[in-house]
C-alpha cells in the first residue's frame, strides 16, 4: 500500500532548506568571472547579483505550482512529465543524467581541489589538482557505493560549516577599513569595458550557477505544512535572505580589492581571507571552503548515482535492466551509481587533458555555465507549461496557486532569454555540442518502449 507523505515542515524549517539547497561553493569561485563579464565594473556585478536573484525567486514561484499537484512527488523529471507529457520527462531526465549532474559535480571536484591547494598553501599545479580530484573522487564514490549511511553523515556534517566562510568573509569585508588592493596596470588592461545591458546579461548565466539549487526545494510541495502560504513565503524568504548574503560578500570582496584584481586572478577568496584574519585564520577558512565544497559534491552524488535507475524504471531501453540491478546488502542502484561514476570520471579526463593541452583552460568554469543555460531552457517549458495547464486543467489539485501567473511567466520567460542571449554568442560550438547530446534524449526515448512493471 502506498503511504502518502504527511506535511511536517514548518515556514522556518522550509526557509532553511532554501538556504541550506542554495548556498554551495558555486559563490566563492564565480566572483571572477562575474566581473570579468562585467569589464570589472563591481556596480555592475552587485546589480547581476540581485536580477538573478529576483529572476530565480520568481521561477521558483511558478514552478512550485506544479509541484504542488497531484500527488506524484520526485523533482524536475515528474514536473516536466506533469507539464509536457512522459517523453519531455524522459528527455529531461536524461539532461540531468549525461550532462547536468555529472558537469557540475566535475566543477565541484575541480574547486576542491583548488581551495585544497590554498588550504596547503601549495602552487595548484595541473598534475595536483587532477591527483587531488581523483582522491576526492575515489573516496566519497566509495562511501557512497559501500554504506548508503555514510553518505548521508556526510552531508549532514557539512551543512553548518559551509555557511561559516560565506558569512566571515561577508561581514568583514563588509566592514573592511583598511587600504583597498590595488589591482596591477595588466589586470587593468586585460579587463575590456562593456555597456550596462551588455555586462548584466553575459553575467546572468555564472551567476545562476551560484544560485543553482532551488529546484529541488520544490520537491517538498507536499511536506510542507500550510504550502499554499509556506512554499512561497519559504522561496521568496530564503533566496532574499541569500542574496542579500551574496550581494554583501561581493561588496565585502569589491571593500578589500579593485575589481580588476579579480579578473586577472591577482585576488581570489583565499587572499582575501588571509587579508581579512590573518594567515593562519585564513587558511582555516579555506579548510572550511573545501568541507562545503566536498560535502555539495556528496549533496548531489547521492542524487546522480539514482539518475540512471531512475531513467530505467520509466523506459525499457538497451542496458536498463541492469540499471535496475539494487545491492541485497547496501540497498543502493549500484550499477547506476557505476554509470554516473563513469560518465562524471569522462568529463574530468576530458577536461585535465584540455587544460593541460591549453586548448581550453577554463574549461571548468565552461563546464559549470552550459548546464545551467540548458537547464533554464527547461525552466522557461516549464514556466509555459504550468501556464499551460492553468488554462487546460483550471480544476485541477493545486495545493498553491500562483498569483499573477501570466505576469510572472512572462518575466521569467523574458529574463532567461535575456540570460541566454549573454551567454551563447560566445560559447556557441559547446552550447550547440552539450544541446547534441541533450537531444539524443529525445532518440533514447524513440528506441526504447514502456516498463510495464
Amino acid at each position: 500500500m502506498h503511504e502518502k507523505l504527511q506535511p511536517k515542515y514548518g515556514l522556518g524549517t522550509a526557509v532553511s532548506l532554501v538556504v541550506g539547497i542554495v548556498v554551495g561553493i558555486g559563490i566563492f569561485f564565480k566572483t571572477g568571472p562575474v566581473l570579468s563579464a562585467t569589464g570589472g565594473n563591481g556596480t555592475y556585478a552587485v546589480i547581476a547579483w540581485v536580477l538573478a536573484a529576483v529572476l530565480t525567486t520568481i521561477a521558483a514561484m511558478v514552478i512550485s505550482e506544479i509541484a504542488s499537484m497531484g500527488s506524484k512527488t520526485g523533482g524536475l523529471m515528474s514536473f516536466s512529465e506533469t507539464a509536457w507529457g512522459e517523453r519531455f520527462g524522459f528527455f529531461v531526465g536524461w539532461v540531468q543524467t549525461v550532462i547536468y549532474i555529472p558537469l557540475i559535480l566535475a566543477v565541484i571536484l575541480y574547486y576542491s581541489a583548488v581551495f585544497t591547494c590554498a588550504f596547503l598553501q601549495v602552487d595548484p599545479t595541473t598534475p595536483l589538482l587532477a591527483s587531488l580530484c581523483a582522491i576526492y573522487f575515489i573516496v566519497i564514490a566509495g562511501a557512497n557505493l559501500l554504506a548508503e549511511s555514510l553518505g548521508g553523515f556526510l552531508q549532514r556534517a557539512a551543512t553548518i560549516i559551509k555557511l561559516i566562510p560565506l558569512l566571515s568573509i561577508a561581514v568583514f569585508g563588509f566592514f573592511y577599513q583598511g587600504d583597498a588592493v590595488v589591482a596591477s596596470a595588466d589586470a587593468v588592461a586585460s579587463v575590456t569595458e562593456v555597456s550596462f545591458g551588455v555586462a548584466i546579461a553575459a553575467a546572468l548565466i555564472p551567476v545562476l550557477f551560484a544560485l543553482d539549487g532551488w529546484i529541488y526545494v520544490t520537491t517538498i510541495a507536499h511536506e510542507i505544512k500550510n504550502p499554499q502560504r509556506n512554499l512561497p513565503l519559504a522561496m521568496v524568504g530564503g533566496l532574499v535572505i541569500i542574496g542579500l548574503v551574496y550581494v554583501t560578500f561581493t561588496l565585502g570582496l569589491l571593500s578589500v580589492a579593485q575589481g580588476p584584481a579579480y579578473v586577472n586572478g591577482e585576488m581570489g577568496v583565499s587572499q582575501v581571507a588571509n587579508l581579512l584574519f590573518g594567515e593562519g585564520l585564513g587558511r582555516t577558512l579555506s579548510l572550511f571552503i573545501v568541507i562545503s565544497a566536498l560535502g555539495g559534491f556528496n549533496g548531489l552524488m547521492l542524487l546522480g548515482m539514482r539518475m540512471p535507475y531512475s531513467l530505467a524504471m520509466r523506459r525499457n531501453f538497451a542496458g536498463s535492466q541492469a540499471l535496475l540491478s539494487v545491492s541485497p546488502k547496501t540497498n543502493l542502484p549500484v550499477r547506476s551509481g557505476v554509470t554516473m561514476l563513469a560518465v562524471l570520471a569522462t568529463y574530468m579526463i576530458v577536461g585535465f587533458v584540455l587544460v593541460t593541452t591549453g586548448i581550453e583552460k577554463n574549461i571548468f568554469d565552461l563546464y559549470g555555465d552550459l548546464p545551467i543555460a540548458l537547464m533554464w531552457i527547461i525552466y522557461a517549458s516549464l514556466f509555459i507549461g504550468v501556464w499551460r495547464l492553468r488554462v487546460t486543467q483550471p480544476n485541477a489539485q493545486r495545493l498553491i496557486r500562483v498569483p499573477a501567473l501570466p505576469l510572472f511567466v512572462i518575466v521569467a520567460i523574458c529574463g532567461t532569454g535575456y540570460a541566454l542571449y549573454g551567454f551563447i554568442p560566445s560559447h556557441v560550438t559547446s552550447f550547440a555540442l552539450s544541446c547534441l547530446i541533450a537531444v539524443l534524449g529525445f532518440l533514447v526515448y524513440a528506441k526504447s518502449t514502456p516498463r510495464t512493471n
